[in-house]
């Protein structure tokens, strides 16, 4: 036991949340810590000048990398927002940004609601290198995000074999069916 307990001093944590000053050498997204100090004062003042300090480095999120083809991953669980996927005209050498979680009100474009909510979904920018019409994925599964590559079938199965989706999209149909029946012979 006191063998163990002389192992354990040597111990040394390692901060996870980044405090440490460490990061960057885990992290390989993560810039070096640096001592920011404000340039000397300029010369000449004007007007759209807005302050003395040095601009601000930004960092990419791991979530907005590009990956490699066929292989894309959501970071985190996406919202399906329809079973069916977008036929879109797209311009050559437009950038677009295709929504990743879901919750777009613009679908299937982002419209910055990913950093109004808790999800690591991140917008993928993408272009293409023809104009024409492509189908874009809308149930956010698709290996080959932005494009569909026809997993919305899978995701339509496999919410229809749950006990939910079993009832609400069969208990929909009898609603459904049951008004076009009472229209159909009450409506005189």
């Amino acid at each position: 036991m006191s063998q163990i307990l002389k192992k354990a001093a040597k111990y040394r944590t390692v901060s996870t949340i980044l405090q440490h000053g460490e990061a960057h050498l885990r992290d390989p997204y993560t810039l070096p810590p640096e001592i920011i100090t404000p340039p000397p004062p300029r010369k000449e003042r004007k007007p759209d000048d807005i302050t003395d300090f040095p601009e601000q480095k930004f960092v990419l999120l791991p979530e907005s990398i590009p990956y490699p083809e066929g292989k894309y991953r959501p970071a985190s669980v996406p919202y399906v927002s329809g079973f069916y996927p977008y036929n879109c005209y797209l311009q050559k050498g437009k950038i677009y940004q295709w929504c990743s979680c879901g919750i777009s009100q613009s679908n299937p474009w982002c419209d910055g609601m990913c950093n109004a909510s808790a999800t690591r979904n991140r917008p993928i920018k993408f272009n293409v290198d023809t104009s024409g019409y492509y189908k874009l994925c809308n149930c956010k599964q698709s290996a080959n995000a932005p494009f569909c590559n026809g997993t919305h079938r899978q995701v339509i199965r496999q919410y229809h074999a749950g006990f939910r989706g079993f009832y609400e999209l069969w208990g929909w149909a009898a609603f459904m069916g049951t008004t076009g029946f009472i229209i159909w012979n009450f409506h005189n």
